[in-house]
């Protein structure tokens, strides 16, 4: 019981002298200074405009592969090599594999000679998709989930490689809701029927998904796993803390949802983010539509306003969602795990 009662009493010094800080203005740090890791980026040209953005707030970016729905794996593996050859000190890559060959007789000798060699190539990780638990079905025409004991074999090859795995395992629950013009997401589902699982009933529930992705993580206690997109629980951060506090082998990012975050009582997130520092990363989900410097100096401003100031700060997208809201002023020693060491340590990348 003392101890319980220590580990509250220190949680609550910590977030009472986060409050201290923000009261004295956090937003007086200098956060183009600390270095930046975006740890969930798709770009895939060498724009000029790209490189000096990143360059002007400090920042590298994890270049990371994913199926999608066109499934050209090797073309954008093909296209990271060369960006990352052009810039060796701004990009980081991460490979993907094809779970739609799963049922393919050499699936698992394939895709480990396939991740070997891009390890070998500099791959820092290994993305797996939302199509897994939504789309891929088995020869039956059963939905497969994550923990589907058929990949177990690139889990217990990426353990002894020491390769985390970044999940991107199911999608908001919004999608699983009916389209709402306040929702963050709004125009994401309006234009991408096909993943708006509430016009798909038989796609698997919300729950079900995140369930399969929960039971993934606890069988795999040596894998360093990323729940990208905070876990697909971008609704409540409470949500993501059960999870964080579960696995200890779970980490998170934000890519793609400042504006779930920014719909949540700033007090709240800002408690969440400083009692997890060092689980927590930076990520933006932007691509090949986000590389303009003027777009990118948008974008970045507005979320190191609001993870760093102290003011009210206007989030929102070019089409037209927008919510003003408290910045967190999250301490100095928060943003630095928050925007690079985390990433350093996950990814084992050398620090800045």
């Amino acid at each position: 019981m003392r101890v319980g009662i220590l580990a509250a009493f220190l949680v609550m010094l910590g977030e009472s002298a986060g409050a201290q800080t923000r009261e004295r203005g956090a937003d007086a740090v200098d956060i183009h200074a600390i270095p930046k890791i975006d740890v969930h980026a798709h770009y895939r040209t060498d724009n000029p405009e790209l490189v000096a953005a990143l360059e002007a707030w400090n920042a590298r970016a994890v270049l990371v592969n994913v199926t999608g729905s066109d499934r050209r794996i090797d073309e954008k593996w093909r296209d990271f090599l060369a960006l990352r050859a052009a810039h060796p000190d701004r990009f980081i890559l991460v490979a993907t594999f094809d779970p739609f060959r799963l049922e393919e007789p050499d699936f698992i000798p394939n895709t480990i000679a396939q991740l070997r060699a891009q390890i070998a190539a500099g791959a820092k990780g290994v993305k797996v998709w939302k199509d897994i638990g939504m789309e891929l079905k088995d020869a039956r025409g059963r939905y497969v989930q994550i923990d589907d004991p058929r990949f177990q074999p690139i889990w217990d090859f990426l353990v002894e490689q020491h390769i985390p795995v970044l999940a991107h395992i199911a999608e908001p629950l919004a999608a699983w809701q009916p389209l709402n013009a306040e929702s963050p997401h709004f125009w994401y589902y309006s234009n991408n029927p096909r993943y708006h699982a509430y016009q798909h009933p038989e796609i698997p529930r919300h729950e079900t998904i995140i369930a399969a992705r929960d039971r993934w993580v606890a069988r795999n206690p040596r894998l360093t796993i990323v729940a990208m997109h905070l876990g697909s629980l971008e609704h409540d951060v409470a949500e993501v803390a059960k999870r964080l506090d579960a696995y200890p082998n779970l980490y998170v990012e934000t890519a793609a949802r400042i504006n779930d975050l920014a719909m949540q009582p700033s007090d709240a997130v800002r408690r969440f983010m400083i009692r997890y520092q060092g689980r927590v990363m930076w990520g933006t989900d932007f691509g090949e539509g986000s590389v303009s410097r003027a777009a990118l100096e948008t974008s970045f401003s507005q979320h190191w306003r609001y993870y760093a100031g102290a003011d009210t700060v206007t989030l929102g997208t070019p089409r037209g969602w927008h919510r003003t809201v408290q910045g967190l002023a999250l301490p100095r020693e928060v943003l630095e795990q928050f925007a690079h060491r985390t990433a350093e340590r996950v990814l084992k990348l050398p620090p800045r």
